[in-house]
């Protein structure tokens, strides 16, 4: 019979194998007897060294055999070091990880503090994880590199409470957290950007997400997160899924260059976008599907409009926008376009550019300034006071159903040809 420690000898040799893992030379752990016992006995390691941290280099974890299950690693610094098999520890505090790899690794600890792994790569496929908490983790310039473009084939580094990944790459992995978790000057190719989580017994484990400064090929999914706040600046994106993620209070994209976004929110307290360009882009396979452009969806499920309270989109450009909800109106046969949805208090569109827009405006207070468009739909929309300022929709906009106690018009620019249709509202334009 195997036991545990032949086990994962042959996991490692496996992985060593199939993982192309030459590029570190390394020597097995266990022929460096000091590093060792130190590394084994954290006792011993505390009475030798004191505050002094341990520094490992070029050593092989894996192909030993050594089993380090529930093991604590504490003011260690790993460098050039090697970690494939299966790692799961009880905890790892105040350790550097630099220049390392973790081809096809399984490594785990229940609690992570004060760790850092700078320039560190997993060479494919592999799962790095916190299985009950993480305080001040931080990755730098590390390449979480996977292969196989399945979704359902991603690895994952994904760490509870507070993690930062600070100029890293990667690709076809799922990289996130919960707790605070930082994207800082990142390139990505397709990857998940899943964050907080739920329970078995449905407790909901918030996070809160800041991406700053980072670029996104292909599509970059949020997956269902469930968070605190979402907060986007200065980032590029070609596809950004929202996923039906529920953010309990507030969503800032600013400054974001991307071909779309995507599926909306579940639920969020208040959407602001400010001085984003949105160029459409076709979302479908085109191997598979006929395409279908999209540019910006800004709302959240219907069951949960009433959660949201503001909805601001200031300094918006828009492109192409097939539309991908189906609104009867009277001038298509669809209405269709970039979606946005109303905020219940206030909604402002204002220095907008959006060629095609489908506007569902359940708001108290609605502000349009300063935008231009070729057509709009305002279908079925229930709007205690509108006001439009220099609103230039030169082709046709669609009020069919909408009711509105309060319209300022006097800023809706009317144009030679321009379509408009009232049916069933009680929209009156002089």
């Amino acid at each position: 019979m195997t036991n545990r420690r032949q086990f994962l000898a042959i996991c490692g040799a496996a992985c060593l194998n199939a993982g192309g893992c030459s590029r570190l030379t390394a020597r097995r752990i266990e022929d460096m007897p000091r590093e060792y016992a130190l590394l084994m006995h954290p006792e011993q390691r505390r009475a030798a060294l004191g505050d002094q941290r341990l520094k490992i280099s070029g050593a092989d974890f894996g192909f030993g055999g050594t089993d380090f299950y529930q093991l604590e690693w504490d003011n260690v610094h790993f460098y050039d070091c090697i970690f494939y098999g299966v790692f799961h520890l009880t905890s790892i505090r105040n350790c550097v990880f630099e220049h390392c790899q973790f081809p096809g690794s399984n490594f785990q600890a229940y609690h992570f503090e004060n760790v850092l792994f700078a320039r560190s790569d997993t060479l494919g496929k592999a799962y790095l994880m916190a299985g009950s908490s993480s305080k001040n983790v931080r990755f730098m310039e590390c390449d979480f590199g996977g292969k196989n473009q399945n979704r359902n084939n991603f690895g994952a580094i994904y760490f509870q409470q507070d993690v930062s990944y600070e100029r890293c790459t990667g690709q076809y992995m799922d990289i996130g957290g919960s707790g605070v978790v930082n994207y800082r000057d990142c390139k990505f190719g397709p990857i998940d950007v899943n964050c907080g989580d739920v329970t078995s017994d449905g407790k909901r484990l918030y996070a809160t997400i800041l991406i700053e400064g980072c670029t996104f090929k292909g599509s970059a999914h949020l997956s269902r997160s469930v968070l605190t706040n979402l907060t986007i600046r200065n980032s590029k994106f070609d596809v950004l899924d929202i996923g039906n993620s529920e953010v309990k209070g507030d969503v800032l994209i600013e400054g974001v260059e991307a071909g779309a976004i995507i599926n909306i929110f579940n639920t969020a307290r208040s959407i602001t976008i400010r001085n984003s360009t949105f160029r459409g882009r076709n979302v479908r396979s085109p191997e598979l599907y006929p395409e279908i452009y999209r540019s910006l969806d800004c709302g959240v499920d219907l069951d949960n409009r009433s959660d949201l309270q503001s909805v601001v989109l200031d300094g918006v450009v828009c492109g192409r926008d097939d539309g991908d909800f189906s609104v009867p109106n009277l001038i298509d046969d669809t209405a269709s376009g970039s979606w946005v949805m109303g905020g219940v208090d206030t909604t402002v569109i204002r220095n907008c550019k959006i060629p095609k827009a489908s506007l569902w405006l359940e708001s108290a207070n609605v502000t349009i300034e300063n935008y231009e468009g070729e057509k709009a739909s305002f279908v079925t929309s229930k709007i205690g006071s509108l006001t439009f300022r220099a609103t230039a929709i030169a082709k046709a906009i669609d009020f069919t159903g909408v009711q509105v106690q309060k319209l300022d018009a006097k800023g809706l620019v009317r144009f030679a040809g321009q379509k408009i249709v009232t049916a069933d509202s009680n929209v009156y334009l002089p």
